[in-house]
């Protein structure tokens, strides 16, 4: 800039000091004086003397300047002058300032608005859908007297599926019901078929409870993946405006070197942090994914008794986060085991949600802790002598001596009808004795919180073997 502003005023001035025109060179001076960056200007000729009013030495030395050349082609004479230009530095560093507050306010208010636009967005597409499935699901005798009208009629995506799934199998569990309600009226005479019968609604039901519990997974999941991708994708439009902003630069051929090292500066921090948030919008989507392929392959497979807890416990923070309890962890049962990894997943989630919904009654807070360890049932016996046990331990107000008997009954829950299905406990006492082929125990008092223990007995995988091959050397 200061280039182009010297070579704009260089020849005036040389034309005018040539041909001995103060008249000129005063008005050259006196409008270069008119700007408002400029405090001062004066010429000095080894011949003509000066025109303006030089400053003293000390202001002299900070003054900018550029030597006047003689125009003529004839004469060789060089330096016909010197002009000298007092800036103004205050002005030009009020104006950068200005400019610059400018351009990060209206930044600032775009990347706002963008933010809110996706927000909304967002919203409308996921979490509206989700708080309207959540609110079928919480509707007051849903099984007894559900709605008939379509839960979200025309929408064919994924969770226009999982409504349509969820209000077919509610309208399912209410004909099941009214199949009992009737076989009632004959109980003597149906005995052996209302048992098979509630077998089946039994484990329906509890697939009902998975589905509903993945339902809420899933909500929990996207909610959680919606800061990490919209940060990333306000960084990408930040480093978008940096590429913008330097291409323009290039094309004016006005980018200075501080100007491109402070674009690289911003485009590499910002590049770190969609790294930052892409890789924990990775690790939610490959705990989810595992949680519930396990979940739902119930396949046998070798697995790490302690990863799976922190997979699980990974895809369950998003709800914890939004309760006041606590969840510790003290794991110590680091141990590949050959079993079902779904089952223990589901052993987790059970105990920690049955513990936020009916440990904590009337209180505000509280803590949850997990622990697994390794024991040796009998020495020398090698991995058929070991044990993992884990244990879920709550703080919250117990469960009296009546009820501790009954809490791996099947339909037993002292909050029917408030969102309470009996089924948790006795879906994990099945897991854990028959799927797990291990034991289950509880133990409490009224109080001082709840303990379940689970005992599962190591069964380590089978080793693959070795294909040894002879040769026969013929002499």
């Amino acid at each position: 800039m200061t280039e182009a502003f010297f070579q704009a005023t260089k020849r005036p001035f040389e034309r005018a000091i040539w041909t001995v025109n103060a008249d000129a060179t005063l008005q050259l001076i006196r409008g270069l004086e008119s700007l408002d960056v400029v405090e001062k200007v004066w010429v000095e000729t080894p011949d003509t003397g000066n025109f303006g009013d030089p400053l003293a030495d000390d202001r002299r030395q900070s003054a900018l300047s550029y030597t006047l050349n003689s125009p003529s082609t004839i004469l060789h004479k060089d330096m016909i002058g010197q002009v000298f230009i007092m800036i103004d530095r205050n002005s030009i560093s009020y104006e950068i300032i200005s400019t610059v507050g400018l351009i990060v306010t209206a930044i600032i208010a775009y990347l706002l608005v963008l933010a809110f636009v996706i927000r909304s967005i967002f919203h409308r597409l996921i979490g509206l859908p989700l708080s309207e499935i959540v609110a079928y699901l919480s509707t007051p005798r849903l099984i007894e007297d559900p709605p008939t009208e379509a839960l979200m009629p025309g929408r064919a995506d994924e969770i226009g599926i999982l409504a349509s799934s969820l209000q077919s199998m509610v309208q399912r569990r209410h004909l099941d019901l009214q199949k009992i309600q009737e076989y009632q009226t004959n109980l003597e005479e149906l005995v052996t078929h209302r048992t098979e019968q509630l077998k089946l609604v039994q484990e329906e039901l509890i697939q009902a409870d998975n589905l509903a519990a993945l339902g809420s997974l899933v909500a929990g999941v996207s909610h959680e993946l919606n800061t990490p991708l919209g940060n990333a994708l306000m960084a990408a439009t930040t480093i978008k405006d940096s590429a913008t902003h330097l291409d323009d630069e290039l094309e004016r051929q006005t980018l200075s070197k501080e100007a491109l090292e402070n674009e690289v500066a911003r485009i590499s921090e910002t590049a770190s942090i969609i790294e930052k948030t892409l890789a924990r919008a990775r690790e939610l989507v490959g705990n989810f994914r595992q949680v519930a392929v396990d979940r739902q392959s119930e396949k046998k497979r070798a697995f790490n008794f302690d990863h799976i807890i922190r997979e699980t416990i990974a895809t369950l923070q998003p709800t914890l986060q939004k309760t006041p309890f606590k969840l510790e962890l003290d794991l110590d049962g680091d141990q590949v085991i050959d079993s079902y990894p779904g089952a223990v997943s589901q052993l987790v989630s059970n105990f920690v949600e049955n513990a936020v919904k009916h440990a904590y009654e009337g209180k505000e807070h509280g803590t949850i802790r997990l622990s697994s360890s390794i024991e040796n049932r009998s020495k020398g016996a090698g991995a058929a002598g070991r044990t993992i046990v884990f244990k879920c331990r709550d703080d919250g107000v117990g469960i009296p001596d009546k009820n501790l008997k009954k809490v791996f009954e099947p339909f037993f829950t002292t909050k029917f009808g408030k969102g309470g299905s009996g089924l948790g406990m006795a879906i994990c006492y099945q897991l854990a004795t028959e799927a797990l082929n291990g034991t289950i125990s509880v133990s409490s008092k009224v109080g001082h919180g709840t303990e379940f223990t689970v005992e599962i007995p190591v069964t380590e995988p089978q080793k693959k073997k070795a294909h040894i091959t002879t040769t026969t050397k013929v002499h």
